[in-house]
């Protein structure tokens, strides 16, 4: 096998979906420069071969340095806290430096619902700012479209696992196309690689569950009663104390967005995309069991 000559680089390298990412190209052979925080956990991703990159996302110098010999890009970073600073502005200067070194491909994760439901939806709106100016550019991009819930499922349910309890704000009965965060990271590594995905959007996801029919399955898997609490969505500011798998100081808009409407892929979409990458999407029972250590 030829040696790897082209080089990615990763951002938010050591969040749920860059470190996935990082794996399966280094798994590949690929050549990674992963962009890490000090403090964070990033040994297994040196451990697997990938460059780390220490530096500051919101700061132009550092975003010149980490792009130079880059081929491909791939932003997964997300600051539920700082979404101007971290999220919006440091998207926007990675791909004016991407546009100016002429990389091949920028991949964008950005999230289903984006162009219907940006209106007070802080996250939703930085995101189709991002979009569009992708859109406006004429470098090569790739923008994937998966349920912004699922970057909570794990630590939902894992919580969920630890307490016993949860409280579920909202409408539980609206449904979500929930995803393996492993196939959405397979599926950014494919969809990068493949020219004809070039300058498109794509939505990204599983079949629809809401979360109460997740909840269900998490009883089905483990055999439990866990208590959970309803909570009408007009209080959730008031019961912020109590969101057991959230950051108190998450985004409230989005998040009263995402718990207010229906964020589904059509299944032709669903279809499309396994046959268009040759993949079969991982059942969601199936992921869970593996990530929770169900048996």
């Amino acid at each position: 096998m030829q040696p790897a000559t082209e080089l990615y680089l990763v951002t938010g390298a050591t969040g749920q979906i860059g470190r996935r990412v990082v794996h399966q190209l280094r798994h590949q052979g690929q050549r990674v420069r992963a962009w890490v925080r000090l403090g964070s956990h990033y040994q297994d991703l040196a451990d697997a071969g990938a460059e780390l990159y220490f530096g500051d996302i919101t700061q132009r110098e550092d975003i010149w340095t980490a792009m130079t010999g880059v081929n491909y890009v791939i932003s997964t970073h997300n600051h539920p806290q700082q979404i101007l600073q971290i999220h919006l502005k440091s998207n926007l200067h990675l791909i004016e430096v991407a546009h100016k070194f002429g990389v091949e491909c920028f991949t964008y994760i950005s999230g289903l619902g984006v162009d219907q439901y940006a209106r007070n939806a802080p996250l939703l709106e930085a995101k189709l700012a991002i979009e569009n100016e992708l859109l406006n550019r004429t470098l090569n991009y790739v923008i994937l479209r998966p349920p912004l819930l699922n970057h909570y499922l794990l630590p939902w349910l894992r919580q969920l696992q630890k307490t016993g309890s949860l409280i579920l704000t909202g409408d539980g009965h609206l449904r979500h196309a929930w995803i393996s965060l492993d196939d959405l990271a397979h599926i950014t590594v494919k969809a990068t690689q493949n020219p004809a995905f070039r300058r498109q959007i794509f939505p990204v996801g599983g079949l629809p569950l809401s979360r109460w029919e997740v909840i269900h399955l998490y009883q089905k898997l483990t055999q439990s009663q866990p208590m959970i609490i309803p909570v009408p969505l007009p209080i959730l500011d008031g019961v912020r104390w109590g969101l057991q798998w959230l950051q108190q100081e998450e985004d409230l808009g989005t998040l009263k967005t995402l718990f207010s409407h229906e964020f589904i892929c059509g299944e032709s979409d669903i279809k499309q995309l396994e046959n268009q990458l040759d993949i079969q999407l991982e059942p969601l029972e199936q992921f869970l069991r593996r990530y929770l250590g169900l048996n």
